[in-house]
């Protein structure tokens, strides 16, 4: 009987190869033998692969051919400034971070404990990045972080969180998203809380801004699965994202 390592190892090659529905198909069969994989299988479902349109939005997760669009966002200071005022510096090498790129692509979100996709338009033109990161499964909660580019199109970046809000709650089922909001910050703040987060607690002078060396507050706020739908948000979901297009079925352990 092959053990587990090799069986993750030969899943790996398949998914590093863009073969998710192999890869899928080879560990189903496999957990019928090895009962530690039953746990693990549905996090080889190539959904969490998949392009996910609806409406005026697109997301596709992140991968090395998105290396170009990663440089020219982490060039413009006032994007980084919105999205991840700490996020670590590229490698100067384009490969470098092509490598980067694909590791966290062709990864299990149990192995990684995040999730990134591009934004695009209907045109396929990428406008950002949407993250979960500090992914749990045992909590099925993660922190979600949202960057766009200023001259994005109007709608987009709210279409993109309603595209997240149905996939992370009805298609993962999980049951809680979460954000820091920098003190300074009140448009992202207002933000936030106009899709259907809120206020959770205040992290007084909890990080340094890297611009100006102040101590600042983070404001944390939340949102379960409970009340991720409420009419307001559904309003606003039918006039983004109709027709609806996400794929059609629950995954979950």
């Amino acid at each position: 009987m092959v053990d587990i390592k090799e069986i993750m190892s030969k899943a790996m090659t398949l998914r590093i190869n863009r073969k998710f529905q192999e890869a899928h198909a080879f560990v189903t069969q496999q957990s019928t033998l090895h009962e530690g994989l039953k746990g693990i299988l549905w996090q080889h479902d190539p959904v969490f692969w998949s392009d996910i349109k609806a409406g005026i939005c697109l997301l596709t997760r992140r991968n090395g051919d998105d290396a170009p669009f990663i440089n020219e966002l982490w060039d413009k200071p006032d994007f980084l400034h919105s999205f991840h005022r700490h996020a670590p510096k590229l490698p100067k090498r384009r490969q470098e971070l092509v490598d980067i790129l694909e590791r966290e692509f062709v990864s299990t979100i149990g192995s990684a404990c995040s999730l990134h996709w591009i934004v695009r338009d209907r045109k396929f033109a990428p406008w950002g990045v949407l993250s979960l990161v500090d992914l749990s499964l045992t909590h099925r909660r993660a922190e979600v972080m949202l960057g766009m580019m200023p001259n994005s199109p109007a709608g987009l970046s709210a279409a993109a969180m309603f595209v997240l809000f149905q996939f992370f709650f009805r298609i993962m089922k999980f049951n809680k998203l979460y954000s820091f909001v920098y003190d300074d910050n009140p448009r992202s703040l207002q933000g936030a809380l106009h899709l259907g987060f809120v206020v959770e607690g205040r992290l007084r002078r909890h990080v340094v801004d890297p611009r100006t060396g102040d101590h600042l507050d983070l404001i944390q706020t939340g949102l379960l699965a409970s009340d991720a739908f409420n009419p307001t948000t559904e309003k606003l979901m039918q006039r983004l994202l109709r027709p609806r297009a996400l794929p059609g079925r629950s995954i979950g352990q």
